[in-house]
């Protein structure tokens, strides 16, 4: 059994009395008005263990600040992707042949080939072109086969020179919505062609 001192007992009872005195409000336990009161209340006894002081609960978070707390929790929104862009017409195989056609007779309208020689196998002259979309040349053009025989450069000449000369290509409105397949091409430049 724990023993209190005698007068920390009494202190400690008539602290206890006065406390019950002031909640049943009894009047003749306080003190008389010719008693100064003190300033401050006393100090309780170091043994005498006070009570536990009572724990408010936090207080939830305003209305105003759960969305905001929702918000930053929720991935943020992906970007859409840009749509693919339309992929370029194509011209069917038939009006692919009607423009190889005109493509070959415009420039052998500008070919003036020189007379093959007699003793050489014939030869046909392979110029590859590239077009800007106005129907001019982007780069000077190239003769892919070079003839190997001297006798047969004056005809490869003049297949380039030809180009030259038809440069810029008239090219007709209903063929240049397909840039994309006539900016490059190869053109034969046959004498049987030619003399035709």
């Amino acid at each position: 059994m724990f023993l209190v001192p005698r007068p920390t007992f009494l202190k400690v009872l008539s602290l206890a009395a006065v406390v019950a005195a002031g909640a049943l409000g009894v009047q003749h336990l306080r003190p008389s008005s010719t008693h100064k009161a003190p300033s401050r209340p006393p100090a309780a006894p170091a043994h005498v263990t006070a009570a536990a002081p009572v724990s408010t609960p936090p207080t939830p978070p305003a209305a105003s600040q759960e969305p905001a707390a929702v918000a930053s929790l929720a991935p943020a929104p992906r970007a859409e992707a840009p749509p693919p862009p339309p992929r370029p017409q194509r011209m069917t195989l038939a009006q692919e042949a009607d423009f190889d056609a005109w493509m070959i007779k415009t420039y052998l309208s500008c070919w003036k080939p020189p007379a093959p020689p007699a003793d050489a196998d014939p030869y046909v002259a392979r110029v590859r072109l590239a077009f800007k979309p106005d129907g001019s040349l982007s780069k000077p053009p190239k003769l892919v086969n070079p003839p190997s025989n001297p006798s047969l450069k004056p005809q490869a000449s003049s297949a380039l020179k030809a180009v030259q000369n038809c440069n810029p290509l008239p090219m007709p409105a209903q063929y240049r919505p397909f840039y994309e397949q006539w900016k490059t091409r190869t053109i034969h430049f046959s004498p049987r062609l030619a003399e035709r």
